[in-house]
């Protein structure tokens, strides 16, 4: 994308923006005002994918986004290596701290079986989940709520995008899992366009 078509999409996204804010101003609806809020949470990430280059920062708005909407204690991005094996790249705290790798302990079941099945996956509460509430890492964590979603582009999966708490989740709504996703997807963007830049300029 070109300077031009690039700020005409700027121009386009904060005009939607200012939009959104306008009906949240005034509308008073729960499920309305949830719809308007996950719209403009991913309208203000695509906004930030055209603007920033700096991967880290990228990845760390994608990643408190996810937290803030799902109000989440932990959020991990993955990077799938070429032998197969998942790659801690970033981890955040839903207090705006950075994880490390120590941190890093997470539902190995949800992860295998989110990218067993190249979709995204929700537990609203894990203990009651028949497929998951007797898995080791979920006991082990004590885990309630759990998401994770792959990082596709292109046909190429190139990650995973991983939420948790030790909380349940308090309402569900398919804006939950469009959000999950549509990160996912921006995230993925994001990987795949920084990879290109260090191949060029390597």
């Amino acid at each position: 994308m070109d300077d031009k078509r690039k700020q005409m999409h700027l121009s386009d996204v904060d005009r939607v923006l200012d939009d959104v804010r306008e009906h949240l101003t005034h509308t008073r609806e729960t499920d309305e005002v949830f719809e308007l809020r996950a719209l403009q949470l991913l309208l203000e990430v695509t906004k930030s994918l055209h603007s920033q280059h700096d991967i880290r920062q990228l990845i760390t708005l994608i990643l408190d986004s996810a937290l803030s909407f799902v109000e989440a204690d932990r959020a991990f991005l993955m990077i799938l290596e070429d032998d197969g094996t998942l790659r801690f790249k970033m981890g955040r705290s839903y207090e705006g701290a950075y994880l490390t790798e120590d941190d890093f302990m997470i539902s190995s079941s949800v992860v295998q079986q989110t990218l067993d099945g190249l979709k995204p996956i929700i537990l609203m509460d894990a203990k009651d989940d028949p497929n998951f509430k007797n898995k080791q890492s979920i006991v082990n964590l004590a885990l309630r709520t759990v998401m994770a979603a792959p990082l596709s582009y292109q046909d190429q999966v190139l990650g995973l995008i991983y939420v948790d708490s030790k909380r349940p989740m308090s309402r569900y709504s398919e804006h939950h899992l469009n959000v999950l996703s549509s990160l996912a997807e921006q995230a993925a963007i994001a990987i795949f366009n920084a990879r290109k830049f260090e191949t060029h300029t390597g």
